[in-house]
């Protein structure tokens, strides 16, 4: 089923982790039995994604992004009523703009440069019965270049989701993320939550993706070729608001940027016995839009991206 620990990044446009599951699917009762002794479970995940360089469909110049990811999480043991979590979570991204163009015209020069963000993310689930499950959590988050104000890139948010499992192969729910934005209405996302598995070979899952890359409202169909690999095709639509520095022009100091795309991805997963687990994932971003606004959040520029490729390289290690 679905993780147990939040996850985010900036902000991804829903749910940043699994929250909701019930028994792993596919797993075994004796499986479960002999986890719920350990007293507390960690998760010790990092990843790098580089996004190729691509031109703006409006008004000239183009970018490229590396982009780093870390996260360590702890989750107490299962009780009968409930379970409790917590998340640290990191993602760094370093933009390469050509010069030229409308978004660094507005911006008088770099539109932005290194832009970091940072999420602590407590959780808490409550059981009712052997189906219904009812999870919490709250999202604390920055989100700002390197020499931004820390007290002016926070953000604040919720979670809650309830699922109910039909089976140890279908678990069905729907829940609802709150948060603040940077200069922006509050966001309100809800979501579908989904985890089927109809044959031992296929899985249709929101959440089955690397520990360290940030969850979102999307899907992936998933080959489950044995307990140790599988391959999926997934996408979803990621959405990034941050806090600007007050380095170069006016216009920009102090202000916010914006980027958002639909990456669709391949990924090729491979677990071992001592809990570790490694995936690459390769895909193509679609539907890119930045922009650039000033401190009290009004618009100066905002361009659309053009399809560009990407790579990813994920670890993580459940001990």
């Amino acid at each position: 089923m679905m993780k147990h620990l939040v996850r985010t990044s900036v902000l991804a446009l829903a749910f940043p982790s699994a929250l909701f599951a019930q028994a792993p699917a596919g797993g075994t009762a004796a499986a479960s039995a002999t986890e719920a002794k350990e007293d507390i479970k960690f998760v010790l995940a990092g990843g790098y994604a580089h996004f190729f360089d691509t031109d703006f469909d409006t008004g000239g110049g183009g970018v490229a992004v590396n982009r780093g990811f870390g996260s360590v999480s702890m989750r107490g043991a299962p009780k009968d009523e409930y379970e409790w979590g917590v998340s640290l979570n990191w993602e760094g991204s370093w933009y390469s703009f050509d010069a030229g163009g409308t978004l660094a015209a507005a911006a008088g020069g770099k539109p932005w440069d290194a832009v970091q963000s940072l999420t602590i993310a407590p959780s808490a689930t409550f059981k009712f019965g052997e189906h219904w499950r009812l999870t919490t959590a709250l999202l604390v988050g920055l989100a700002g270049e390197n020499d931004a104000d820390v007290g002016d890139s926070a953000t604040f948010g919720g979670i809650v989701g309830a699922s109910y499992a039909f089976s140890r192969e279908f678990v069905l729910g729907a829940g609802v993320l709150v948060t603040t934005r940077i200069e922006e209405d509050v966001l309100v996302v809800p979501q579908l939550l989904i985890d089927w598995r109809p044959c031992k070979e296929f899985r249709l899952s929101n959440f089955a993706g690397p520990e360290a890359y940030p969850g979102g409202a999307g899907l992936e169909a998933i080959w489950v070729m044995s307990d140790e690999c599988e391959l999926a095709i997934g996408g979803r639509y990621t959405y990034r608001r941050f806090r600007l520095d007050d380095d170069g022009a006016a216009a920009r100091a102090g202000g916010v940027g914006t980027d958002e795309g639909m990456p669709i991805w391949l990924r090729a997963t491979m677990r071992g016995e001592c809990g570790g687990r490694v995936d690459l994932v390769a895909g193509i971003q679609v539907a890119s839009e930045m922009r650039v606004d000033n401190a009290a959040g009004d618009e100066l520029a905002r361009v659309d991206v053009e399809p560009n490729p990407f790579l990813g390289l994920f670890a993580s290690w459940r001990f």
